[in-house]
C-alpha cells in the first residue's frame, strides 16, 4: 500500500503532461479576403477554444463573440506579434462577450485564457495574419 501511495504523484503528473501535449491547434479557419469587419464566433469550454487556429489579412478587423459554454470562468488575452497584449478579458461562466480586434501588421498573435493552467492544458490558440495580395 504504501509503495501505491509514492507512486500516486508521479502518476498524476504523467497524466497532465499527456493531457497537455494533447492540447494542440485545429484545422485552420480562414476568413475572406475581403476588406473590413469579420465576425467570427468562438465558444470557451474546459481547457479549449474553438476555433483556435484563424488565419485574417492584414488590416482585417476581427469582431470575436466569445461564449464561455463552461461553469468556470475564462479569460481571454490576445497579443500581437511583438508579444503586447492587445486585449484582455473576462468572460463569466455561461456568458458571451465580444471582442473587437485590429490586426495591423503581418504575423502571428496569440490568444490564450490566463486563469491557472488553462494555458498548459491547452486553452490558447493563434491567429495567423497575412499580408493582403
Amino acid at each position: 500500500m504504501r509503495k501505491t501511495f509514492r507512486q500516486f504523484p508521479a502518476i498524476c503528473v504523467c497524466v497532465l503532461l499527456a493531457l497537455a501535449a494533447c492540447a494542440g491547434l485545429q484545422p485552420q479557419v480562414t476568413v475572406g479576403p475581403e476588406t473590413g469587419e469579420k465576425a467570427i464566433a468562438m465558444k470557451a469550454s474546459n481547457f479549449k477554444f474553438v476555433p483556435n487556429n484563424i488565419k485574417a489579412y492584414q488590416g482585417d478587423i476581427l469582431v470575436l463573440e466569445v461564449e464561455n459554454v463552461s461553469d468556470s470562468e475564462h479569460n481571454l488575452t490576445i497579443k500581437d506579434p511583438h508579444g503586447q497584449v492587445l486585449q484582455n478579458a473576462d468572460i463569466p461562466p455561461k456568458k458571451t462577450v465580444k471582442f473587437r480586434i485590429a490586426l495591423p501588421e503581418a504575423g502571428e498573435y496569440d490568444f490564450y485564457c490566463d486563469e491557472p493552467f488553462h494555458t498548459t492544458f491547452g486553452m490558447k490558440g493563434r491567429f495567423e495574419v497575412i499580408e493582403r495580395q
